[in-house]
């Protein structure tokens, strides 16, 4: 989407309609689960990419 600027914030919610549309069912726990699970694993991709740490 160049020139456009695209604002989503990835709620449980928004998880739950994204997986659904995909045909995973899941409850409003488990989609605080993923989105937790997500954060941590963007919070260290940065982490790694910012020290030089991509192999």
């Amino acid at each position: 989407m160049m020139g456009k600027e695209y604002n989503q914030e990835l709620t449980p919610e928004r998880v739950m309609r994204i997986l659904k549309k995909k045909g995973t069912h899941v409850d409003l726990e488990e989609a605080k689960t993923i989105l937790n699970f997500i954060n941590k694993i963007a919070h260290i991709a940065v982490n790694q990419y910012l020290r030089g740490d991509f192999n």
